[in-house]
């Protein structure tokens, strides 16, 4: 009995230094950040907003690959409150707000990572879109897991969202109507210099059915240039319409002595208009302001580009 004691003593000193060691190992960052925006409405007059807020994040360390992690964030009005807004900067009622965007749990175990929570997401058709004060976060459980070699398999449960794209900015509602959607993605990268994406959205009882997505990007590096092209495929299924169908294509070539980047997207939709999902959408078009979806039925999108990389010269 004494042995059994001792080992239980043991084990549970063992777990309370491992926990103190994960709680030792919290980690607390974020950013400050404002914005300013003009709308000169054709025939009216000119409105204008801004805003001063931010982001901050605490993350614990790992307790048996358990991580805990939690992020406020906040816009506040400061001189201009028109609410006449091209990206909101208020919450419902045209008020500042703070938000809790994330409060998360997630486990790490072999090559695979389990997040349960209201989190930060990454994929085509449902992303943070960090073009305003605060990003779209969602509340959701993602799994990934990358056992196959050059391979990352993505499975997902999307039940509400808040922030830039959602129908409540400062406040979580169900992401698609009264439902939600599960979301499969599938990114391969085993063939040098190509990356392969394959993305389903399922999206039933909502104003879109489905989404099927296909992107293929190459690039490569030959001399002192590196050059990209870029494929997109995208079905919307609608359920009281037609389905659409996208077709996207980019070029870009970078001077890499200089940082220099030129490039140019165009993108159409045939059958209906284009939907860029829960956030700011794949479409190489798209940019902060307008995306192929404003092009409407059967619309076009044609955008050019130049990105300069100032860390060349010092900066």
């Amino acid at each position: 009995m004494k042995k059994v004691s001792l080992m239980l003593l043991s084990i549970l000193s063992v777990d309370a230094q491992s926990l103190s060691s994960a709680l030792e190992q919290t980690k607390v960052d974020g950013y400050i950040r404002g914005s300013y925006q003009v709308h000169n409405v054709t025939d009216d007059r000119t409105y204008k907003d801004d805003a001063i807020g931010g982001k901050v994040h605490l993350e614990t360390g790992a307790f048996y690959g358990v991580t805990l992690g939690a992020s406020l964030y906040s816009s506040n009005a400061m001189f201009n409150d028109d609410n006449h807004e091209l990206v909101p900067l208020r919450g419902e009622n045209h008020k500042s707000y703070t938000i809790l965007g994330e409060a998360y749990m997630q486990l790490d175990f072999g090559k695979s990572m389990l997040k349960v929570g209201r989190q930060e997401i990454e994929t085509p058709f449902a992303q943070v879109d960090d073009i305003g004060m605060v990003p779209n976060t969602f509340e959701s459980a993602i799994f990934e897991n990358s056992d196959i070699d050059d391979t990352t398999i993505f499975l997902g449960q999307i039940q509400r969202m808040a922030g830039v794209d959602a129908d409540v900015v400062d406040k979580f509602t169900k992401v698609n109507g009264s439902n939600n959607m599960q979301v499969l993605g599938v990114n391969y990268e085993g063939v040098q210099d190509l990356a392969l994406g394959a993305w389903y959205y399922n999206l039933k009882d909502g104003e879109i059915d489905s989404i099927a997505y296909l992107e293929a990007n190459y690039e490569k590096e030959l001399g002192d240039m590196t050059y990209g092209v870029g494929l997109q495929y995208a079905k919307e299924s609608y359920l009281n319409d037609a389905d659409a169908k996208v077709y996207s294509g980019t070029l870009s070539a970078t001077e890499n002595n200089i940082g220099l980047t030129l490039s140019t997207a165009y993108s159409k939709a045939k059958d209906n208009g284009a939907s860029s999902g829960f956030g700011g959408g794949p479409f190489f078009s798209n940019s902060e302001y307008l995306i192929l979806d404003n092009a409407g039925k059967d619309g076009t999108a044609l955008w050019y580009g130049a990105e300069y990389d100032a860390s060349k010269v010092g900066i």
